[in-house]
């Protein structure tokens, strides 16, 4: 009778941590570290274009103290922000880990881009034909992905490229 208790015991505890739900950061969910582009696909095609057949590339790197920087390889130049690290429903998309909502410093982006006639930044830079930073704003935002990368679809996620990085 007391083997039946212990292993009645055993098995309600078993049960009982398996239940509990754990919404912390680990270290297989962190970015911290630095990211490099690896192509960009569409929605419309799965088939992703490698960063050999593109003329520029950028990276990220994340800090632990939820500062980032991007570089981008056409520009020779950094940016700089902060990050957020917002964890998704579970209902939202099973393949999203978290989404990064990254915040540039203002100063590094008047620095590389045009203003309109309002003051309004644009993320498109004219000289160099491309996006310097992938959104609105100064925000970008990058999704983890369960296969381990990082993705950027920037506002344009119904039709436009989405940007592949890899944690290097």
């Amino acid at each position: 009778m007391m083997k039946y208790s212990v292993f009645i015991c055993l098995m309600a505890v078993i049960l009982f941590s398996a239940c509990q739900e754990d919404d912390s950061i680990t270290t297989e969910t962190s970015v911290e570290g630095q990211w490099e582009l690896q192509g960009f696909r569409s929605n419309w095609i799965d088939d992703m274009i490698s960063v050999d057949e593109m003329d520029y590339s950028d990276s990220y790197t994340f800090r632990a103290d939820g500062s980032f920087t991007k570089f981008n390889s056409v520009l020779g130049s950094e940016l700089s922000g902060t990050f957020e690290e917002i964890i998704p429903a579970a209902e939202v998309n099973v393949n999203y880990i978290k989404r990064l909502k990254l915040s540039f410093n203002p100063e590094d982006l008047e620095e590389v881009l045009e203003t309109d006639e309002a003051g309004n930044l644009h993320g498109w830079n004219q000289e160099h034909q491309f996006s310097v930073f992938y959104g609105q704003s100064n925000i970008e935002e990058l999704i983890l992905l369960a296969d381990g990368t990082l993705a950027n679809a920037g506002y344009r996620i119904a039709d436009g490229s989405i940007y592949i990085y890899k944690r290097m």
